[in-house]
């Protein structure tokens, strides 16, 4: 297969996965569709075999743990104000101590706990969202 051919397949099937609206993923279909015309069956078979490791270095990522962050010490001076359980609870899905064992980095099955890029996100997103309705609710206060 060819370079440009190769590095078409590679950047088409990026913009796949990272399409987030509806427009997006239509724009990458049409892409895909219009490059999949000009290719010979061979090309077809070796472009999947490139979508997938696409596919699996993308899952790799989003399941590595991020034992580099200690939040432990990112949350000192907050753990106290918020309910961790219920952050556990309503975010994750999980209880309490899913959330504590990563916080703390507790070694789980001989490994340390912790939490994956996507998980960092929704802590991340779950403070914000957290952080808002106190703010709305202080402004019914005044």
């Amino acid at each position: 297969m060819k370079d440009e051919v190769r590095k078409e397949i590679e950047d088409l099937a990026e913009l796949m996965f990272s399409a987030g609206t509806p427009e997006e993923r239509k724009k990458a279909d049409e892409r895909f569709a219009k490059l999949n015309e000009t290719l010979t069956p061979e090309e077809k078979r070796e472009g999947g075999k490139i979508i997938r490791e696409v596919l699996a270095a993308r899952r790799a990522v989003r399941r590595a743990k991020r034992t580099d962050i200690n939040m432990k010490e990112k949350l000192a001076g907050i753990q106290d104000m918020i309910s961790l359980s219920y952050i556990a609870r309503q975010y994750f899905g999980r209880n309490r101590s899913w959330l504590y064992q990563r916080i703390n980095g507790t070694t789980v099955n001989g490994k340390p706990a912790a939490f994956t890029e996507e998980e960092l996100k929704v802590f991340s997103d779950a403070l914000r969202d957290i952080g808002s309705k106190i703010s709305e609710s202080s402004l019914l206060i005044n």
